[in-house]
C-alpha cells in the first residue's frame, strides 16, 4: 500500500503545472499589447498558451495578433454552435478564446451546460499550460480574470499612473482578495526609473492593502511596439531584435518561474472552478462579495 501511495505521489508530482494569470492595467492599449507579447514570448519557449480575451477591439489581444473578428464564446453557445468556433489559432501552441460577459454571464449558465462546454474545450488538441485572462478595460470587477489567484498589473512608468494603478488594485482586492500580485512597468525610461515606479506602488499597497506586489520586470520605450497598431504591424511581424521584444522574452523567463508556485489543477478543473466562482459571486450580496474566493 505504501509503495502504491508513493507511486501515486510521484505520478502527481510529474503533472505539468498550470498557471491561470489575470491581466489588468491602467492603459487599455498597453495592457493588450503586454498580454499579446507575453503570450507570444511564452509560446516561443514551448509553453502551450491560451489567451482568454474579454476586451473588444481595438484594445484587445486579437487585434494585436491581426486576427479577424470572431464570435465570442457566449455568442457561439447562444447560437447553438460548438466552443471551438470561438477559438482562434495564432501560432503553434498559442490560441485566443474570445469571451464576453464576464462572471455575470458565466454565473448565469446552468452547470450541466458549462460542463459540456468544458468537455468540448478539453477535447481540443492543444491544451494550455498557461492561461492568460485579459480583462475588459473598466470592467475588472466582473472579469473572469479575477478568478485567477495570480494577477498581473500593467502600468506605464511614472508617478502620474500610480493613482490609477492603486485605485484599480484596491477595487479588485476589496472584492477578490489575493496575495499574488505581479507588476509590469511599460514604456520605462530605464530600469531604475521603472523600479522607482514599482517601489512607490509596492509601498502604498503594503501599507494600505496589506499585500506585497512582486516585481515582474519592465519594458523599455520602443516606438516599434507602441506604433505597431498605427503601422498595422502584428506582434508576429515585429523584428525579434527590437528592445521591447527582447524585454518580453526576458519577462517570459520570469513568468516561467512563477509556474513553480502555480496550482496543480488541470485546465478543465480551472474552467469548472471558474464557473463555481462566478456563480457564488453572482449569488453573494455586494457587501459580502469579498468573502468569495477561488481556492
Amino acid at each position: 500500500m505504501q509503495d502504491q501511495a508513493a507511486g501515486l505521489r510521484r505520478m502527481m508530482g510529474q503533472r505539468p503545472r498550470f498557471l491561470p494569470l489575470g491581466i489588468c492595467g491602467t492603459d487599455p492599449a498597453l495592457t493588450a499589447l503586454a498580454s499579446a507579447h507575453l503570450a507570444y514570448a511564452l509560446s516561443g519557449r514551448g509553453l502551450p498558451i491560451w489567451v482568454v480575451d474579454e476586451a473588444a477591439a481595438p484594445h484587445n489581444v486579437a487585434t494585436c495578433f491581426g486576427l479577424p473578428l470572431r464570435r465570442t464564446l457566449d455568442q457561439v453557445l447562444r447560437q447553438g454552435g460548438t466552443p471551438d468556433a470561438a477559438v482562434s489559432g495564432v501560432a503553434p501552441g498559442l490560441s485566443c478564446l474570445a469571451i464576453d460577459g464576464g462572471m455575470a454571464w458565466l454565473g448565469g449558465m446552468p452547470e450541466g451546460r458549462w460542463q459540456l462546454t468544458v468537455d468540448a474545450l478539453k477535447g481540443l488538441p492543444e491544451q494550455p499550460q498557461c492561461l492568460l485572462l485579459h480583462t475588459q478595460p473598466g470592467a475588472e470587477a466582473g472579469s473572469l480574470a479575477m478568478c485567477a489567484r495570480d494577477r498581473l498589473l500593467v502600468l506605464p512608468q511614472g508617478r502620474s499612473a500610480l493613482t490609477q494603478a492603486y485605485a484599480l488594485m484596491k477595487g479588485v482586492q476589496r472584492l477578490y482578495p489575493s496575495e499574488r500580485w505581479h507588476v509590469l512597468v511599460m514604456q520605462a525610461r530605464d530600469e531604475m526609473a521603472a523600479r522607482e515606479t514599482f517601489a512607490a506602488l509596492e509601498s502604498t499597497a503594503r501599507r494600505f492593502l496589506d499585500i506585497r506586489p512582486q516585481w515582474l520586470g519592465s519594458v523599455p520605450r520602443d516606438a516599434t511596439l507602441t506604433e505597431a497598431g498605427r503601422r498595422r504591424l502584428t506582434v508576429q511581424e515585429i523584428p525579434a531584435d527590437r528592445p521591447g521584444v527582447q524585454a518580453f522574452r526576458r519577462l517570459a523567463e520570469a513568468l516561467a518561474t512563477v509556474l513553480t508556485g502555480a496550482g496543480m489543477y488541470q485546465p478543465d478543473e480551472f474552467w469548472l472552478k471558474m464557473w463555481m466562482f462566478s456563480r457564488l459571486t453572482a449569488e453573494a450580496v455586494p457587501e459580502k462579495a469579498q468573502n468569495v474566493q477561488l481556492s
